[in-house]
């Protein structure tokens, strides 16, 4: 039976025809792949702003935090120690797409950022907090 017999056949039984099974893969799959990615578009929306460095640890002394502001911009770009890059957060962690020698930061409660790296044989922790003025929500 062709195609043409059964949508005529199904018309004179009062049965719609079959749509094909192929725009419910599609939207399956679209709805998939958008379940998949808006967790983390959320997670870098919420987190735009800027980030003063709170404290710095450098093995086991505490020191005054030199480090400039942090900045996270709503397009998916940063700045920080001269560094200009993309960034992504997947689950807890930010992670800076130039950033060769800290890694990834810890994204914590309270809006604080927390990289923890070695460097010249040395633990470095570097925590920076959200600062919240009319400037930290940067288009």
């Amino acid at each position: 039976m062709s195609g043409e017999d059964r949508n005529r056949s199904c018309q004179q039984s009062g049965l719609k025809p079959r749509r094909p099974r192929r725009a419910s893969r599609w939207s399956l799959l679209l709805s998939l792949g958008a379940l998949l990615l808006c967790p983390s578009l959320r997670a870098q929306t919420r987190i735009v702003g800027t980030y003063r460095c709170a404290s710095t640890q450098v093995g086991r002394r505490t020191g005054p935090c030199g480090s400039p502001p942090l900045i996270l911009y709503a397009d998916g770009s940063y700045r920080i120690w001269g560094e200009e890059g993309k960034y992504t957060v997947r689950g807890h962690w930010l992670i800076l797409s130039e950033s060769k020698k800290r890694g990834a930061g810890r994204l914590r409660r309270g809006r604080e950022i927390v990289f923890q790296y070695t460097y010249r044989g040395e633990r470095h922790t570097v925590k920076f907090r959200r600062e919240y003025s009319g400037s930290s929500a940067l288009a």
